[in-house]
């Protein structure tokens, strides 16, 4: 039976489902606002169709090739369920598993996870822990992991945020991305080995843009954007608009950053960490019924930071291998303002305490 584990302090409310590692609410009391997308019925994370939403995704997030990866010199098979490809861990996914309780107070929370060896076609039994911790408004993911033999080690949270009060769509909110350069994805949605500098295609979020500047449903089919360009058959001053976006920013670098920033007129959400790139998908194919209302195209946009997709098979990216009894671990920070009408920021204690432990990028 899945468990609802809640950690709250003055500023917000967050939950957490056994099932999944998931998180269903990050709630901002002074708001009255959930910032991410979830369900108030906890089997709903049992379905489909609930598209990942606030779950832990592993072994390894997003997507391998033709399900096949070579480690030490051996090859492996993993359970191909996306099309030629392994998502999201494929036949025994993190976010579909229970998770053991260790830890639950009013700040912080701790689940872990034995996967076996061989689970799902990945080597080592994998000891992993996901623990969340509030402090004011932000919360923080951190993922730990160690395995009896080298294995595949890219765990992310799987969440979609909206920080409108009343939820429609996000097309109207502002993201900005400061990583030049994106993977183009091959006609399975798979990110390739190939990059390409953002400037002047629908990838450039330099600066803040409207999502709905760059997205829209009758826009350029993301896959065929990017075989355009790769055959040099399009003008990457035209066709600005791409359908949706679902591709890899790539920052190659272990160090803490700021991955990407999403905003509407009352919050700012930064999200930093350490790992080497974002998955950004505006959630053009999201159709459930969820908390208060139905989530449809482009009602969130999920963040996943992550290794780059399929980086197991490439040579010029980091790849997410853990060393047998290696303990290994990653993070994820939200970082919220709230900004009211006024334009006086609260949350200012918050700000500069945080930014004393982040790096921060210039806005261009």
């Amino acid at each position: 039976m899945s468990k609802l584990l809640v950690i709250e302090n003055e500023k917000i409310i967050v939950k957490v489902c056994t099932l999944g590692a998931t998180l269903t609410s990050y709630y901002i009391k002074e708001l009255e606002t959930d910032i991410v997308l979830g369900f108030d019925d906890l089997s709903m994370y049992k379905e489909k169709a609930c598209a990942s939403m606030g779950k832990t995704v592993g072994r390894c997030a997003n997507r391998i090739g033709n399900g096949k990866y070579t480690l030490n010199g051996v090859e492996y098979s993993l359970f191909v369920n996306n099309g030629p490809n392994s998502l999201h861990g494929g036949k025994v996914r993190f976010g579909d598993v229970e998770w053991e309780v260790e830890e639950v107070n009013d700040k912080r929370t701790q689940l872990s996870y034995m996967s076996r060896d061989m689970e799902s076609g990945f080597p080592g039994n994998l000891k992993t822990k996901v623990i969340y911790e509030i402090d004011g408004y932000n919360l923080k993911i951190t993922f730990e992991g160690i395995s009896d033999k080298d294995t595949i080690f890219n765990i992310t949270n799987h969440s979609y945020f909206n920080l409108d009060k009343n939820k429609s769509d996000i097309l109207g909110h502002e993201l900005y991305i400061p990583a030049k350069r994106v993977n183009l994805n091959d006609e399975s949605g798979m990110a390739m080995e190939k990059t390409i500098d953002v400037n002047g295609t629908a990838f450039d979020f330099l600066k803040y843009r409207k999502i709905g500047d760059k997205v829209d449903v009758s826009g350029v089919p993301l896959n065929d954007y990017c075989k355009k360009i790769i055959d040099n058959s399009i003008d990457t001053n035209e066709d600005k608009k791409v359908d949706n976006l679902d591709i890899n920013y790539t920052y190659e670098t272990m160090d803490e950053k700021e991955l990407c920033s999403l905003k509407n007129d009352v919050i700012e959400l930064r999200v930093i960490s350490d790992l080497p790139g974002v998955q950004i998908y505006t959630g053009k194919s999201l159709n459930v019924d969820g908390r208060n209302g139905h989530f449809g195209t482009y009602a969130g946009v999920a963040i996943e930071p992550q290794f780059c997709p399929n980086a197991i098979n490439y040579n010029d990216f980091l790849k997410p291998i853990i060393k047998k009894d290696e303990r290994v671990s990653h993070y994820i920070n939200y970082n919220i303002m709230l900004v009211p009408k006024g334009g006086s920021l609260k949350g200012i204690t918050e700000k500069l305490a945080f930014q004393a432990m982040t790096t921060r990028l210039p806005r261009g």
